[in-house]
Parts: C-alpha cells; structure tokens; sequence
C-alpha cells in the first residue's frame, strides 16, 4: 500500500521497538528511501540485497513460468523482491535486517514447498496453498513471538492456544509482563504495516520462545536469541500447520512491549 512518507513512524507505538534501530538510518528522510538505499543501509545486517521489484508484464498463456524468477526463489538467491515508496515492503526490509536467520530460513522452506509442487513446463503456480504454506505465512505476515522465562512458558502457550480478546489473557499477558516475565516481539511486518497506518486493532499468530535462566537485559541480545530459535525451529520444520500457532490481540501486547 502507498502512504505519505513518516521518518518517526516508529513513535507510534512501543511494539516497534525491535525495529527502531534499523529504521533509524531513515529517521532524517524527508522522503522514501529508495530500495538501494535500503541495502546500503540495512543489506550488511541483512545479508540480502533488495532489488526493485518490477511490474509484472504479460506474459503468453503458453509460455512456461520462470521457477527462478519467483518471489522466494530470487531470495535463496539473495535478492528480495521490493517495492518502491511501499510500506510493506519497507517494513518487511527493517525485519530482514533485524531477524536475518529466520528469514532466511522461513524463505527457504517456502522455496522447496513451491518447488515441490511445481511440475516442469507448468504455466501457473498451483491454486491453493498447503497447510505447512498457510502456517508459514501467517508467521512471516502476522507473527508475534512471546520470549518469556522457562517458569511460564507451559501457562503461555497454553493462553496463547485460547481464542484472543478476552479479558482473562489480556490480564494474565500484562500481569507476566510487568514482572518482567514476558516480553512481546513483533516479527511478522503485515503486523508492522496495521501500526503504520491503522493501528493495533489486529490479532497476531503467536509462537512461545523460552529463556534459559531470566530474560536478557540487553534488547539486542533478546532479539538476537529469538533470530536463533526461529531459525533452528523452521529448520527443524516447524510450524507445519496453523494450528501450531497460538493467537493474541496486539492491543494485548502493548503494556508488555513497554518494557522490551
């Protein structure tokens, strides 16, 4: 979606701050930064480098699809597909920089499913998604990590399971988070992009991260933790279905992400 450019849009709401860093090298801008400025900001933390997506152009009903040319295949290459003065893009661009392992490791996973489905000479992509596609994008869209102390994980996967808006896991979430218990990280940047432009009024695909031991001090350090576990998990083929994912409100996560 195309908005009006916001260089402070991180001072919208607290769930930002995993990306305010990354987003700071823009924090001056007076207008959109172009994509190779978005590698040259954020390609190094990245390890990709984003490329302008270009529009699509008619291609014949006969001609066979490019495999290499598809969105998750140019990104086991190293390229990611974006697009210019384009919030969801923008967004997902700063998540790159900020979780580049699990990335990776969610694309590539998306890779080899399409890969798998898609027959030689196919003129299409195949309708319908798999379960293990739909689990996958609702992480990469719409997903929220709770890292939390060990003492609480079992309880929090377990409210996270429940259905989302009521009162009794918006009290429990803010009774866990102000003991310093649990922390919300917003990884899913469609999560990001509601922020942006309409505000919290979404419910996010959860997943329970547990700490050794307390939650790190350092956000840098809580960040770099969660990198690593979503990564080893989505190599491990996990999630591979929706229903491994709990949900929560992101108006839910607010008081927590306070304290991140």
């Amino acid at each position: 979606m195309q908005a009006c450019w916001e260089p402070r849009f991180v001072e919208k709401s607290a769930l930002f701050w995993p990306i305010a860093r990354a987003s700071s090298a823009f924090a001056r801008h007076d207008r959109w930064p172009l994509v190779p400025e978005l590698t040259a900001a954020l390609g190094e933390a990245s390890a990709v480098e984003f490329v302008v997506q270009r529009p699509r152009g008619r291609r014949s009903r006969r001609a066979p699809l490019d495999p290499g040319a598809l969105y998750d295949a140019q990104i086991a290459e190293g390229r990611v597909p974006t697009r210019e003065r384009n919030w969801h893009d923008l967004l997902n661009a700063l998540v790159w920089a900020v979780f580049p392992r699990a990335k990776r490791a969610l694309h590539a996973r998306q890779h080899r499913a399409i890969a798998a489905r898609l027959e030689p000479g196919a003129q299409r992509q195949p309708g319908a998604r798999t379960r293990e596609q739909d689990a996958l994008a609702m992480l990469d869209e719409g997903g929220v990590v709770l890292l939390c102390e060990a003492t609480v994980a079992t309880a929090l996967a377990d409210l996270a399971s429940k259905e989302p808006d009521g009162p009794a896991q918006d009290a429990a979430l803010a009774a866990w988070s102000s003991r310093g218990l649990v922390t919300p990280i917003v990884f899913g940047h469609a999560l990001y992009e509601r922020l942006v432009l309409e505000g919290p009024r979404a419910i996010a695909a959860t997943c329970v991260v547990a700490s050794e031991g307390p939650l790190p001090a350092d956000r840098d350090a809580r960040l770099a933790l969660v990198d690593a576990n979503l990564a080893e998990r989505l190599r491990a083929e996990w999630p591979a279905r929706p229903e491994q994912l709990g949900h929560v409100t992101l108006a839910a996560l607010s008081d927590g992400a306070e304290r991140g």
